[in-house]
């Protein structure tokens, strides 16, 4: 029945949602493992999937059966897939691990479906929502009813409260720059509900605030690397596709860096380590297991450790977040509500 009405992800065409993105990574998962041709499968989701990710998906078909393989097919596909997953699937092709590197994503995102916490994202995204809420209010207010509390005070020769001609003053305050509010709700708009460049410029801003967030891209690549070494594949050939394919322009430089050192002969730890991936202790950690043959897990180990903190940090954010959010629109329904009801006690007590 839901499918019959109207929703907002309907008249909002953003990218894939979590369960969308899983169900098509299994699926290229399954036909990995199995051997089967892709593209048949896809055309016979798309169907009975329907709607705008049936059409995306309809559409990498298409791209397959012509030949494109699958990392350009899915690239070529805008919204289909997170950023995250293209790397996965680009990395897991070039490694000759797909199946591995799309099993290790599904875990990831099952993973974030089981967590029914806030996040930062859900506390803007409530903020917004008040907001919108509150300047619909606010405007009534203004419009209405100050104009009328302004004329019962002068008819009445009764001095205007401090908390009414405070109110009028951050009223003409924003009136005057009303323009800079709109330019800024515009942006505000643009990099909540942009799925490409509006999200690279959320992830910057939020890495300068938040310096931790920086890692959950390290610990990516650490598990990247944990499963090319599993398999057998060389280091410095999995760095080196890293380097060329990944999505975060600040890691893939990084990666360049490293990965050029690399081939002058240098070290990988260390020069890992130099580039910001690894901290002293764990250059020395990986040195020791590379010696003893449990490079993998202590790769694997490494990133599930560096992810594990950093959620954990999130969250305290995001728990932290709402009530400032509560704290900062009740301060601002007490202005309003001060300013109302102020004067009203003032025309009360010069009527008795």
């Amino acid at each position: 029945m839901s499918g019959f009405f109207p929703t907002f992800r309907k008249l909002w065409p953003r990218r894939a949602t979590l369960p969308q993105r899983l169900a098509l990574l299994r699926l290229i998962a399954v036909a990995t493992e199995e051997r089967l041709a892709l593209a048949p499968l896809l055309e016979a989701w798309a169907a009975d999937q329907g709607g705008l990710q049936g059409d995306r998906v309809f559409r990498l078909a298409h791209f397959l059966k012509s030949g494109t393989p699958l990392p350009d097919a899915v690239e070529q596909v805008p919204r289909l897939l997170h950023d995250e997953d293209v790397l996965a699937i680009r990395f897991g092709a070039q490694s000759g691990i797909l199946a591995t590197s799309a099993r290790q994503s599904i875990a990831e995102l099952n993973a974030e479906l089981d967590d029914r916490r806030p996040t930062v994202r859900g506390a803007f995204a409530y903020a917004g929502v008040l907001a919108l809420v509150f300047i619909a209010i606010s405007l009534f207010y203004y419009i209405k009813i100050v104009p009328a509390i302004n004329n019962i005070l002068a008819d009445y020769d009764i001095e205007r409260p401090p908390a009414l001609a405070w109110n009028i003053e951050f009223a003409d305050l924003v009136s005057s720059y009303w323009w800079l509010v709109a330019l800024l709700l515009i942006v505000a708009s643009w990099l909540f509900f942009s799925a490409k460049r509006g999200r690279a410029v959320r992830e910057s801003l939020f890495e300068r605030v938040f310096r931790t967030w920086r890692q959950l891209r390290w610990a990516d690549v650490l598990e990247k690397l944990s499963l090319a070494s599993a398999a057998g594949r060389p280091v410095p050939g999995a760095l080196s596709t890293l380097a060329r394919y990944h999505f975060d322009p600040r890691i893939r430089r990084e990666l360049l860096f490293a990965r050029n050192e690399v081939e002058q002969g240098a070290e990988v730890w260390p020069t890992l380590a130099a580039a910001g991936l690894l901290t002293p202790q764990e250059e020395r950690l990986l040195d020791v297991s590379e010696r003893l043959g449990n490079r993998s897990w202590a790769l694997d180990k490494l990133a599930a450790n560096k992810k594990r903190r950093v959620r954990r940090r999130l969250r305290v954010w995001s728990a932290l977040t709402l009530p400032i959010i509560a704290l900062v629109f009740g301060g601002y329904v007490l202005a309003q509500a001060l300013s109302l009801f102020v004067p009203l006690v003032e025309f009360i007590f010069h009527q008795l």
